[in-house]
């Protein structure tokens, strides 16, 4: 009976030292970095993906261009990273859903937001993210969290990548997220 509790405690203490190191807590901002890279690179791969000659493909009348959507898309992300940054929405970000038109254009468009953005992503802390932004001008001037804005990004571009999922898929083409 001896020799058994040895040799379950020997054993116990064997699996106990063979299981992995609990993982390290992750903070808020490498969370939206990690989930921030995910989407740069499914939407960036889009971009890619779709052949030229589909950017103006619509599955019905009634909704966007895969083109207009990822305008949409890059015309929205300037808007939520230049409040995070305190910086007026860029002049040129105005109206680029109806830019948006030939493979070539959108796809360095798509790259040039995120290129944008990488800074104010990269740069977040836990208290950057709590700090106090304006939005808006008098009297609708409201107050929010910085990362209010960065949430913003993460949510719509990952709302019309599933647009943009559909499309592909319609199209016969495996979406990014899927081939990875």
């Amino acid at each position: 009976m001896k020799r058994l509790l040895v040799a379950l405690l020997f054993v116990s203490t064997q699996a106990l030292a063979q299981s992995p190191a609990p993982r390290p807590p992750q903070p808020l901002p490498v969370f939206l970095q990690t989930q921030y890279n995910l989407l740069k690179a499914n939407l960036v791969g889009a971009a890619e993906k779709m052949p030229a000659e589909h950017f103006a493909f619509k599955p019905t009348t009634d909704v966007r261009s895969y083109a207009a959507i990822l305008g949409h898309v890059v015309e929205s992300q300037y808007m939520f990273c230049s409040a995070a940054k305190g910086l007026p929405i860029p002049e040129f970000s105005a109206g680029l859903e109806k830019k948006a038109a030939d493979k070539v254009t959108v796809v360095q468009m798509v790259k040039d937001v995120f290129a944008y953005c990488d800074d104010v992503f990269g740069k977040a802390t836990n208290e950057s993210l709590v700090e106090m932004i304006t939005l808006g001008a008098a009297p609708n001037a409201r107050q929010i969290a910085r990362g209010n804005q960065l949430l913003m990004v993460l949510t719509h571009g990952n709302e019309h990548y599933g647009n943009l999922v559909t499309y592909l898929r319609l199209k016969g083409i495996v979406p990014p997220s899927s081939a990875q």
